[in-house]
C-alpha cells in the first residue's frame, strides 16, 4: 500500500505566495523597454519602428495603438500613405505583407480620426484582397467608437504627475466611467507588463468597485476579468485578500475563474 503524503495547506499557501512574489520580481526585471516622457517622444519612437523595425516589432507597435490614446495625424499619416500604395495594389500579397497591412488598417480605426475614413472606404470597396476588405470594414466601425473613446481620454482631468506618458494614459483610461476604455487599460497593463504601483492600486480600486456589481453585461464582465488579470499578474501578493474575495463572491463565473488563478 502506497502512502499519500500529508500536505500542510497553510504551508502550501505560503509557498504559493512566495512563488508569486519571486515571479513578480522576475517580471519586474523584464520591464517594458520604453517609457516616454512626452507624446512627441512616443510618436517619434513608433515612427522609427514603422520605418526601420522588424516585422514583429511593427505588428506589436500597431497593436499598441489601440490603447495609446494617440490621435495625432503625424502618427497615422505614414500608415495611411503606405496603405494608399500597397493595399490598393492589384498584385497578390504574401502572408507577411497581408498581415502587416491588416494591422495598419486596424490602426487607422484606432485613430478615431474621420479624415482617415476615405482610405478605409476605398480599401473596403475596391481592394483586390478579400481579407483587407474585411479588416477595413471592421476598422470603419472601430473608427467611430475610438473617436468617442479617445475624446473621453483627452478630456479626462484626472490629476496625475510624475508618470510616463503610458502610465498617465492608462490611469486616465481607468478613471473614466466607460467599461470598454477601462478594459483597454487593463489589457494594456497586462500585455505591456506595467508594474507602476500607483497604476496597479487604481486598477485594484476599480476591481473592488465592480466585482460585486449586479447586472453587468458580458462586455462589462470581461472588463472585470481583465482587471483581475492585470492586478493578479503584477501585484497579486499585495492584493491577496481582494483576489480571494473576487474568486469566492463575484456573481460572474468568468470573473471568479480569472481571480482564482491568482488568489492564494
Amino acid at each position: 500500500m502506497q502512502l499519500r503524503p500529508i500536505v500542510d495547506r497553510k504551508r502550501g499557501i505560503k509557498v504559493k505566495r512566495l512563488q508569486r512574489i519571486v515571479l513578480t520580481l522576475l517580471l519586474a526585471i523584464s520591464a517594458p523597454a520604453f517609457a516616454f516622457d512626452t507624446v512627441d517622444e512616443q510618436i517619434d519612437h513608433y515612427l522609427d519602428v514603422l520605418k526601420n523595425g522588424s516585422f514583429e516589432s511593427k505588428v506589436q507597435m500597431l497593436k499598441r495603438l489601440q490603447w495609446s490614446g494617440l490621435t495625432d495625424p503625424r502618427m497615422y499619416n505614414p500608415i495611411k500613405s503606405r496603405l494608399e500604395h500597397a493595399a490598393m495594389s492589384s498584385r497578390s500579397l504574401n502572408k507577411s505583407e497581408r498581415s502587416l497591412l491588416s494591422h495598419m488598417i486596424r490602426a487607422l480605426g484606432y485613430s478615431g480620426d474621420e479624415r482617415n475614413s476615405y482610405i478605409l472606404i476605398s480599401i473596403k470597396d475596391f481592394s483586390a484582397d478579400k481579407k483587407l476588405r474585411n479588416h477595413a470594414r471592421k476598422a470603419l466601425v472601430q473608427l467611430e467608437k475610438f473617436k468617442h473613446w479617445n475624446q473621453l481620454i483627452a478630456d479626462n482631468d484626472f490629476d496625475i504627475s510624475g508618470k510616463s506618458v503610458e502610465v498617465t494614459t492608462y490611469m486616465k483610461m481607468l478613471s473614466t466611467d466607460d467599461f470598454m476604455i477601462q478594459r483597454l487599460a487593463a489589457r494594456a497593463i497586462f500585455h505591456e507588463r506595467q508594474k507602476d504601483m500607483d497604476l496597479l492600486a487604481l486598477t485594484a480600486e476599480k476591481l473592488e468597485g465592480l466585482y460585486l456589481r449586479q447586472g453587468l453585461d458580458r462586455e462589462a464582465q470581461d472588463t472585470v476579468a481583465w482587471l483581475c488579470k492585470a492586478v493578479g499578474e503584477y501585484a497579486s501578493w499585495q492584493y491577496d485578500d481582494l483576489l480571494s474575495n473576487v474568486a469566492r463572491n463575484s456573481p460572474y463565473k468568468a470573473v471568479r475563474k480569472h481571480a482564482a488563478k491568482y488568489a492564494p
